[in-house]
Parts: structure tokens; C-alpha cells; sequence
């Protein structure tokens, strides 16, 4: 039963969470540029943009590797803010300014994302 460790579907759903909670905080600090109507709103852009980076970001990040290894690495904030930027056109609940907003909203996501995660296993 190792397969079952540590990243089964508990590390799943926590997973989940902590990404649903960094991207409630980003818009509290975007305000009017990244928002969402409710609480279902959030959970189901976490849901969604889970999906579409599993299904659409190694995609992308293959189509994008050459400006990737000129910006080492930092151009897998503009992936991410595309991958932001289609959850937004698709739910309703969910809204960004701008593909740029979208990229910063990524940018801020992944710092709370890595904050959060560091905060799991510290405690």
C-alpha cells in the first residue's frame, strides 16, 4: 500500500483548498480586478484551473519552451495567466480586468500557493 502515501486523494483535496484559498486572497488584494460573486465561485476556479493546468500547461509550456529557458522559468507566469484568463471567460462567477491582471494574479497566487504549502508542513 505505498502507492497510497502521502499524495493520495487526501493531498488531493488538500491541494484543492490551499489553491481555492490563495486565490481568494489574490482578489482580496487585486480588489475590483480579479473577482468572484461567492464562495462557490472560488472552489470552482480552483477546480477549474487544476483541470486546465493538468490538461492545457504541458501543452503550453512545450509550445512556450524556448521563451522559458530565455526567462528561466519566468515565463510560466504567462502560461498560468492565460490558464487564469480562460477559467475567467468560462465561469461566470469568476472575472479578471485583463491578461495582464491575470498574469500578476499568478504571479501573487504562486507566492500565497508556496506560503500556504510551507505553512502545511511546518505545522
Amino acid at each position: 500500500m505505498a502507492a497510497c502515501g502521502k499524495k493520495g486523494g487526501g493531498g488531493l483535496i488538500l491541494a484543492w483548498v490551499v489553491s481555492g484559498l490563495s486565490l481568494y486572497l489574490t482578489s482580496l488584494i487585486l480588489g475590483s480586478r480579479m473577482v468572484f460573486e461567492n464562495f462557490w465561485s472560488v472552489v470552482l476556479t480552483a477546480l477549474v484551473t487544476g483541470l486546465l493546468n493538468f490538461l492545457l500547461g504541458p501543452a503550453l509550456s512545450f509550445i512556450t519552451c524556448p521563451l522559458m529557458v530565455l526567462t528561466l522559468g519566468l515565463a510560466r507566469f504567462l502560461v498560468s495567466g492565460l490558464i487564469l484568463l480562460l477559467a475567467s471567460w468560462w465561469l461566470p462567477g469568476f472575472q479578471l480586468a485583463s491578461y495582464w491582471w491575470a498574469v500578476l494574479a499568478a504571479v501573487i497566487v504562486s507566492v500565497l500557493t508556496a506560503a500556504l504549502e510551507r505553512l502545511r508542513f511546518i505545522s
